[in-house]
């Protein structure tokens, strides 16, 4: 009995959190199995195995059961050793060993046999017990350090024999075994101890190795790995803050989460065992690194303590790094992004623009570069954050228009977009600047505001090499044109080419109507046609100058004039019962006035039965009237003109002293930008020459009720825009005339009421002039 106890008492444990004990009580009972019979082997198994668990205070109340189940299974094996050794033959009695000698064999055998079902037993039971209390699946249990504890069996079995050997000499050598098994347990102890603490140290420097990624994830992923691995904990978390970002890992060293702390599910495990910062002294991110261990009663031995204290100062510095790493490389691409990348729009800058023209397809390119002429003015007159998200509105529409990769679209300057047009003949490539500048013309609404930038484009061809004197070339077109007062779309170095406009000529014709109303009283005074052709799916070119202007040869103007003029006359009859005498206004030419146009016009007049008086045709202000005998004709028969843009161009003056016009439309930017001061003098100066030169001044693009007061203030009788009605097609524009009612007039208009207004007082010289 006493062996056995002192063979329970001097065990080993195993490392690493397996509740698993390597001890001698084996080789005690082997050796008892020798002498005793297997009744006494069993009553002394289970004395010995009790008094060693209460010298050890083993059974305390929360690990009850594991000391019953322990006695249990020693009890089972030294009874399985027993029944061995009596079913090998040997049947040793209670007063000794007398009659041994002439069944050594039968003792080799029976011991040999006996130290195999106890192996098995010890084995499978410990190992049966460990999966359930861990969760550990079977076979990973019992691979687990499966050669020491084979090691560890051998070595019992032979110190088995070795004693009873030493026990067949004399029997008086059995008080020696309790000496031999404390020198035993400390030399395995020691041992264990010394690989134990290698082995983890080998692993912590493996796990140190694996943090210095780059990587934040696979940082903190393997350090989660790590720590289960490390400690044989059933999980690990990882809770980095001021996020709150939480990383577990589980028994199988898997991430089964990585998110927000507040939504990770409770893992039913209690509390934590062990609890540890990270980065409490570092100068990066802190957090807390928890282990879950196979119960929460359960703790780490010292020097478990110091791995995970060093553990937890490597995920520290490893975090530390990575971030740090993170930070330089997020800074390292914003400036590269910023050195070749405009930071407001995101386009490549004038440097990256010209050399990735270089990579465009074929052997040329066609360089366009668009530059807004006005945006000085709307940066000063609404600050530079309207101006900013035009530039940024207008970016998104270049982009939008220039999807595909064959084309590179920059901002080269403050004011000027290029876009690199490779692959392309160059009355496509022109063709699509042309739509692109009228997208870019189009307004933007912003803040309550209706914004429309003055756009010009230039474009120019040549080889790839010479990408920088192609954009250098294409800018000095562009403004040389806008100098000129030349109101172009787009413009040519050299001659326009002629496809686009013989595209004109053969394109679908398609109309649309707007009001023109009374700024005072809201009654219809007029109807806007705007035509357009449908050049192609990509979408409508409106019948404007900057579109007439593509037609060089005067054939095909006056062919195309006709086309506009007969079609507006024609959707015209489809209104004209709700408006008989409501004239309607269509834009031709001013180079399209001749003998040959005022034939036309008077067939047309004819064919719909309609007076002169019924018709005005706008004439753009940006090129002079071809045939001014012509245009008098045209008065002569009823037919009144408009004078278009007026002041987009230095002409304007020389437009109305060349031409008599009935009627005179401001260019729409002063429209919009009426409460600016130089704006305000446009329109103030073109009412005092509606008053000098009795004509009516129209102003378009009127988009608010504040905006109709102030113009009627300045002293303009008509309008028109959003507020009035959009365009529509001819069907819809008589179905809006049916349900018409004039706009309600607010308070001042009210008190302006139907009083014609006298001769505003002319804009007096500013007094910060400079004198002669």
């Amino acid at each position: 009995m006493a062996l056995i106890a002192a063979g329970s008492i001097f065990s080993v444990p195993l490392p690493a959190r397996v509740p698993m004990r390597v001890t001698l009580t084996p080789t005690a009972y082997l050796v008892c199995a020798s002498v005793l019979p297997t009744p006494w082997l069993v009553v002394c198994t289970a004395a010995g195995v009790t008094a060693a668990k209460a010298i050890t205070r083993y059974p305390r109340s929360a690990s009850l059961h594991k000391a019953i189940h322990n006695t249990s299974k020693d009890i089972l094996a030294a009874t399985a050793a027993g029944t061995a050794m009596h079913l090998a033959g040997a049947r040793p009695a209670a007063h000794g060993m007398d009659g041994i000698a002439p069944s050594v064999s039968a003792y080799a055998l029976g011991l040999t046999m006996a130290a195999v079902v106890v192996v098995l037993i010890e084995e499978f039971v410990t190992t049966a017990a460990v999966s359930l209390a861990t969760r550990r699946r079977f076979a990973s249990t019992l691979r687990y350090l499966w050669q020491t504890r084979l090691l560890v069996g051998a070595a019992e079995t032979a110190m088995s024999g070795l004693a009873v050997a030493v026990v067949m000499v004399d029997e008086r050598a059995l008080a020696a075994l309790p000496v031999a098994m404390m020198v035993l347990h400390l030399a395995l102890s020691y041992r264990m101890k010394l690989r134990e603490e290698r082995r983890a140290w080998e692993r912590h420097a493996a796990l140190a190795d694996a943090l210095t990624s780059r990587d934040l994830d696979a940082v903190v992923h393997t350090a989660a790995r790590g720590a289960v691995e490390l400690f044989g904990a059933q999980a690990a978390e990882i809770e980095l803050s001021p996020e709150r970002r939480l990383i577990r890992a589980d028994g199988q060293a898997l991430v089964v989460y990585d998110g927000p702390a507040r939504a990770a599910e409770d893992l039913g495990l209690g509390a934590p065992s062990a609890v540890y910062e990270i980065g409490a002294e570092a100068t990066g991110l802190q957090g807390l690194l928890r282990l879950y261990l196979e119960s929460p009663a359960a703790s780490l031995s010292s020097r478990e303590r110091a791995t995970a204290r060093a553990l937890a100062a490597t995920i520290s510095t490893s975090i530390d790094n990575a971030t740090s790493y993170q930070k330089l490389a997020a800074e390292s691409a914003s400036h590269a992004l910023a050195a070749t990348h405009d930071g407001l729009t995101g386009l490549p800058n004038r440097q990256a623009f010209t050399a990735s023209v270089a990579h465009a397809d074929g052997p040329e390119v066609h360089v366009l570069v668009v530059g807004f002429e006005n945006l000085r003015l709307i940066n000063e007159t609404f600050g530079r954050t309207v101006g900013d998200r035009l530039l940024a509105e207008l970016a998104r529409r270049l982009r939008a228009f220039f999807p595909s990769p064959d084309y590179r679209v920059g901002r080269i300057s403050g004011s000027e977009f290029a876009v690199a047009i490779g692959n392309a003949p160059t009355e496509v490539a022109y063709h699509k600047a042309c739509r692109a500048v009228l997208a870019l013309r189009g307004k933007v609404a912003l803040n309550g505001l209706d914004l429309s930038v003055r756009a010009s484009a230039g474009l120019t061809r040549g080889p790839l090499d010479n990408a920088a004197a192609l954009v250098a070339a294409a800018e000095e077109i562009m403004w040389r044109s806008v100098q000129l007062s030349q109101d172009q779309l787009v413009t040519l170095e050299d001659d326009r080419p002629s496809g686009v406009a013989a595209g004109l000529d053969r394109s679908r014709v398609s109309l649309s109507f707007q009001p023109v109303v009374d700024l005072v009283d809201g009654e219809v005074r007029a109807v806007q046609a705007l035509p357009g052709w449908l050049f192609s799916r990509h979408g409508l070119l409106p019948a404007d100058e900057h579109v007439y202007q593509l037609a060089a040869d005067p054939q095909l103007l006056y062919k195309i004039t006709e086309r506009i003029l007969a079609r507006s006359l024609s959707a015209a009859q489809t209104w004209r019962v709700s408006l008989p005498t409501v004239p309607v206004i269509v834009p031709v030419s001013p180079r399209a006035i001749s003998d040959e146009a005022v034939e036309t016009t008077t067939r047309l007049l004819g064919k719909y039965s309609m007076p002169g008086s019924s018709l005005v045709l706008a004439l753009s202000e940006s090129a002079p009237v071809a045939d001014s005998r012509a245009a008098h004709r045209l008065r002569e028969m009823g037919v009144r003109l408009l004078l278009d843009d007026f002041g987009s161009t230095s002409h304007s003056l020389a437009s109305l002293s060349a031409t008599k016009f009935s009627f005179l439309r401001v260019h729409p930017a002063y429209a919009m930008e009426h409460r600016w001061r130089e704006s305000a003098a446009v329109i103030r100066a073109a009412v005092d020459l509606s008053f000098d030169l009795d004509m009516a001044v129209v102003v378009p693009h009127v988009l608010q009720e504040r905006q109709r007061r102030d113009l009627v203030s300045l002293g303009c009788s008509l309008g028109s825009g959003s507020l009035f009605g959009d365009p529509s097609f001819p069907s819809e524009f008589r179905e809006q005339l049916a349900r018409w009612v004039p706009p309600a007039v607010d308070e001042l208009s009210a008190e302006t009421g139907n009083v014609v207004p006298l001769r505003p007082h002319r804009i007096q010289p500013s007094r910060h002039a400079v004198g002669p």
